[in-house]
C-alpha cells in the first residue's frame, strides 16, 4: 500500500504559528496554533525540530513573503528564513506560496480576503468551526486563531497547484 508523503505546513505570525500536518487535504494528522513565547527565532526553530522529529515529514510548506501583499513583520520574515535554512540543512524539500498564490486559488470560491477564505475552509472542514473567529473590525488586531486558517489555506494551495 502506497502512502502519501507527510507534509508539515508552517505559518508563523505575530502570536505564534499555525500548523497543519497532513498526507493529503483529506488525510489530516494534526493541526492547530502554537503559541510561542517569547517570540524568538530560536523558539520557532525548536518547534520546527519537534515537528520534524515527531512526524518525519517529506516536505515543508512555508509562506513566501516576496509578493505584493506583504504585510508581515521583519521578525516573522526572519523566522521563515530560519525555517528555510533548517529545512535545507536537513535536506527537506521546501515549497513556498505567497498570499497572492493563496488568493488566486481561493478566488475560484469567492475567497478574496482572509475571512471569506476561512469561511470556505470551515465549509470543507466543519471541525474547524469552533476555531472560527468573528469578522475582524478595524482597528482590532487579527484573532490569534486565524493562524490555523492561514496554515490550512497554505496547505490547500500547495495541493491545488502541485
Amino acid at each position: 500500500m502506497k502512502t502519501n508523503p507527510l507534509v508539515v505546513t508552517l505559518y508563523p505570525n505575530a502570536f505564534g504559528m499555525g500548523y497543519v500536518i497532513s498526507e493529503t487535504p483529506k488525510e489530516l494528522i494534526n493541526y492547530g496554533i502554537a503559541k510561542i513565547r517569547p517570540l524568538t527565532k530560536d523558539k520557532y526553530v525548536k518547534r520546527l525540530h519537534k515537528f520534524i522529529k515527531e512526524y518525519r515529514p517529506a516536505l515543508i510548506l512555508l509562506r513566501d513573503y516576496t509578493d505584493s501583499d506583504n504585510r508581515i513583520s521583519k521578525r516573522v520574515m526572519k523566522v521563515i528564513d530560519a525555517f528555510e535554512r533548517e529545512a535545507k540543512e536537513l535536506e527537506l524539500p521546501i515549497f513556498k506560496y505567497s498570499r497572492d498564490d493563496i488568493k488566486e486559488v481561493f478566488s475560484q470560491f469567492d475567497g478574496n480576503n482572509k475571512y471569506v477564505i476561512s469561511k470556505t475552509i470551515t465549509s470543507w472542514y466543519p471541525e474547524l468551526k469552533r476555531y472560527m473567529p468573528d469578522i475582524r473590525k478595524y482597528p482590532n488586531a487579527e484573532h490569534y486563531r486565524m493562524g490555523i486558517f492561514d496554515a490550512f489555506a497554505l496547505m490547500l494551495t500547495h495541493h491545488y497547484l502541485e
